[in-house]
């Protein structure tokens, strides 16, 4: 058995070649006929977790890799998931004792279990086998969300998947009754399947390919070319895991890990596209880039024209330095990606000190003794609620520059910061300079190198006085030619034409162009348009980006329909999944339906969403994985910035070409008018005002868009109010007088949000309290002079006054007072509208 006799001597340390690994085998019970067993993936999972906890009962665990096949590999990833969500002491040292998984042909997508069925009939182990099959196995689809982020981000841990290319033999009961594996041979797990991992993984330097059946993939022979292929990965993993193993941390360390964390954190890196094969290599081999690299202090700026693979470069070289013995060996390397497309906290320099300092105390908590005992106070003081406390982006920076002196005694640190731009003008000046002062800090001589890798745009301007800058236009045309032949290999016609040195020539070094012109020319080569009109195409589409965007704005066919799009790509609060998006599409401010029954009549109710939102956006906008599913969000940043610049207005002006042409506070304007309203009308139907359970999970299940109409259409208002918009209409969207909407509003937000919430309403509200807690001066003004009451006052005898100094909304307050509003009336806890401003 070659787990046995030959692994433990394969796997040694560097110069004295002795054996550094301990094998252990673990096996469980997992035959098919005939079985009793009742047991399912949880409960296998749960005997293999007590049966590992005794492997980090020493002070300092050493690193563990497993190993795992098939069923194996499924439940060692729900092992792990359970560690991570675990609090437990144990389960947290044996986690951060994991640095790698090799697996064998595990389904992490289901397999292939349709000769197997007969095979169980209607056993009590039924339900296991069906649970991992390949038909959208929801088990399956729960854990690979789940398990991306258990073993940390990228680079704090390893995966290489295997999978099987030869056919296998499948169950077929011989004529004695008895089940033998001499059936018509199949493919169990796909590679599809068993390389579904974790998505920064998804390269061949993580995927390896086994010429084997799905069971003899992990039965190797003394000199067998396949056992050398797996062990040079378990050999390579094994290296890297002693030369970065984590330390433990304290309960105190975890828990301020724990509030610097944002979930997040590491999804625009995971968005990123790997570099192809072949590509990217000229950045490593750039004579700046090398003088950078050799260097003890430097900064460099990958500075390049929108859509010239910045970010794709910064990624290629962080990976390098991470995985490139000898050049990351012992190094902290530290990152992150700004992500203008996404949540908040990606766009500012606050998301960017927490995951810093949430990498460096996982990796170096020693450094960050000052952080811990900061957040300890605080947590003594004023308590665990965000509402109470949060972290300042000053103070982070002050920990983070501090920590260095500590970190570069022992570990040369490499930081790689992508899309600076991304963040704002103003705060890419600031980072950019403050990044050059910690570099020019008179620091020990027997500090390591530092070294930072920044990628922004030729705008702002940062700085123009930087030694190492690479503009990637410049050096990219073998790698815009590889990118376009390999978008064009689906099509042997276009692929072998003139047509790829065409768009790699017009390219201009620019690779969202030559994205969107392939698939242009696939497009009409799909209508049957001949070479010589495709060539023509090409030849007449703008060389500039933003003129090739506006080109394909100008050619959409649905206007009203793209146009609304565009507007939740834009200004969501959020990103929106592809679900909550169909509705926001169909539940507009327009929208004639009063329940999702008579929705179903609507044009987007059915529709395949992603093909929808492909064929609208023309290209522009795409579904990618997140946290915690695929959202939609646009292919580049350029085209987000193209749509606010100019394209919402060119397809505002496209359907209102009378008027004068539509401006960009228009714009803004309207597109948080129709979401503030589009949320208005989706809380109103039926079938929500009719639901009666009291579980968030139950609610957000049923119906999708529901989180993001309770928490959005505030802000959506106060955008319109912020921007001069009249919101006359406003109190007819609650069809007030009545107070059901509004009070139907504050049961979902207190199921929703919990107590501590700065949004979190009180029992009682009435419009008038709503409207003046979120300073919304015109619907206001509009109840007032219909007869609302200034001194209605809620369960906790709040009035609207009290609420409005709490928002601290003077205009609201003064418009209250001027109503009469009793300015000294107590609530329940004995506070006045002057208390409240004054805690405001």
């Amino acid at each position: 058995m070659w787990l046995r006799d030959a692994l433990p001597y394969h796997i040694t340390q560097e110069g004295d070649q002795k054996s550094c690994a301990r094998v252990m085998i673990y096996g469980y019970e997992s035959s098919l006929p005939q079985s009793q067993s009742t047991q399912n993936l949880e409960d296998l999972a749960t005997s293999f977790h007590n049966s590992i906890l005794d492997l980090v009962s020493a002070a300092n665990p050493k690193p563990i890799i497993f190993i795992a096949h098939s069923l194996g590999g499924l439940i060692l990833k729900q092992v792990l998931i359970s560690l991570s969500t675990s609090s437990a002491d144990d389960s947290q040292k044996l986690l951060r004792a994991v640095y790698g998984i090799v697996f064998f042909g595990v389904p992490h997508d289901g397999m292939d279990i349709s000769s197997l069925i007969p095979m169980v009939g209607d056993g009590p182990n039924r339900s296991l086998l069906e649970s991992i099959g390949d038909t959208s196995s929801p088990i399956l689809s729960i854990q690979r969300r789940n398990f991306n982020k258990a073993l940390g981000s990228e680079g704090e841990s390893e995966i290489v998947c295997f999978y099987e290319t030869l056919k296998s033999p499948t169950a077929t009961q011989g004529a004695n009754g008895k089940w033998e594996m001499g059936g018509p041979p199949a493919v169990l797990v796909t590679k599809a399947s068993a390389t579904h991992c974790r998505p920064w993984e998804d390269d061949s330097g993580h995927i390896c390919a086994l010429n084997r059946t799905h069971s003899d993939m992990v039965k190797f022979a003394p000199q067998d070319e396949e056992y050398d292929k797996a062990l040079a990965q378990i050999r390579r993993i094994v290296q890297r895991a002693l030369a970065i193993r984590l330390p433990n941390l304290s309960k105190s360390s975890q828990d301020c890990l724990q509030s610097l964390n944002f979930k997040e954190m590491d999804t625009r890196l995971n968005d990123i596209d790997h570099a192809l094969d072949g590509t990217c290599q000229w950045l490593l081999e750039h004579e700046i880039y090398k003088a950078w690299a050799a260097c003890s202090r430097g900064l460099l700026w990958i500075k390049g024209k929108p859509g010239s693979g910045k970010s794709t470069l910064l990624k290629h070289a962080r990976k390098y330095v991470t995985e490139t013995p000898k050049v990351g060996d012992r190094a902290l390397v530290l990152s992150f990606y700004f992500h203008g497309r996404g949540a908040e906290i990606q766009k500012t320099p606050l998301g960017l000190f927490r995951s810093l300092l949430h990498q460096i105390l996982r990796q170096v908590p020693d450094v960050l003794s000052k952080l811990v005992d900061t957040f300890d106070k605080r947590l003594k003081e004023k308590g665990n609620s965000p509402d109470k406390w949060e972290w300042h982006p000053n103070e982070l920076w002050d920990f983070f520059e501090s920590s260095l002196p500590g970190i570069l005694q022992t570990r040369p640190v490499w930081l790689f910061v992508d899309a600076l731009d991304e963040s704002g003008d103003e705060n890419a000046r600031d980072l950019f300079r403050r990044f050059k002062s910690i570099l020019l800090k008179d620091l020990p001589s027997t500090c390591l190198p530092f070294r930072i890798c920044l990628a922004c745009r030729h705008y702002p301007v940062l700085d123009q006085d930087c030694q190492f800058v690479i503009n990637p236009e410049s050096s990219n045309q073998e790698d815009i030619s590889t990118y376009v032949r390999t978008g064009f290999s689906t099509c042997d016609k276009l692929g072998q034409s003139a047509i790829p040195d065409l768009v790699t020539g017009r390219a201009n070094g620019v690779f969202m162009w030559a994205r969107l012109v392939v698939d242009e020319a696939l497009k009409l080569h799909s209508q049957g348009k001949g070479l010589s009109t495709i060539e023509e195409k090409i030849k007449t589409l703008p060389p500039e980006l933003s003129n090739l965007y506006s080109g394909l704005v100008k050619d959409m066919d649905e206007i009203p329909a793209s146009l609304k799009l565009i507007q939740c790509i834009c200004f969501a609060t959020r990103p929106l999944s592809l679900d909550e998006l169909r509705w926001a599409m169909i539940v507009d401010a327009k929208c004639p339906y009063k329940s999702f029954r008579q929705c179903q009549n609507a044009e987007d109710y059915d529709c395949d969403m992603e093909n929808r939102l492909k064929t609208l956006s023309r290209g522009l906008a795409e579904a990618v994985p997140s946290a915690d599913s695929r959202v939609v969000q646009f292919v580049h940043q350029s085209a987000k910035d193209f749509f606010i610049d100019q394209g919402l207005a060119i397809l505002s002006d496209s359907l209102k070409s009378a008027e004068p042409r539509v401006t960009e506070m228009d714009v803004t304007a309207s597109a948080h008018y129709q979401l503030s309203r589009t949320c208005l009308r989706y809380l109103a139907m039926d079938e929500i005002g009719q639901s009666t359970t009291g579980d968030w999970g139950t609610l957000a299940s049923e119906f999708p868009l529901i989180g993001y109409a309770t928490t959005s259409w505030i802000e959506h208002a106060q955008a319109n109010e912020a921007g001069g918009v009249p919101q006359h209409d406003l109190i007819h969207y609650f069809d007030w007088p009545s107070e059901s909407l509004i009070k139907l509003w504050i049961r979902i937000c207190r199921i929703k949000l919990p107590r501590w919430a700065n949004n979190y309403p009180s029992e009682g509200m009435t419009l008038i309290h709503v409207v003046s807690w979120h300073g919304l001066l015109g619907p206001l003004r509009l109840l007032v002079d219909q007869g609302a009451k200034v001194d209605t006052k809620d369960k906790d005898g709040r009035t609207p006054l009290s609420w409005a100094a709490r928002g601290g909304h003077e205009a609201i307050m003064r418009l209250l007072l001027d109503q009469g509003a009793e300015v000294d009336v107590k609530d329940e806890n004995s506070k006045t509208p002057l208390s409240w401003a004054a805690r405001g």
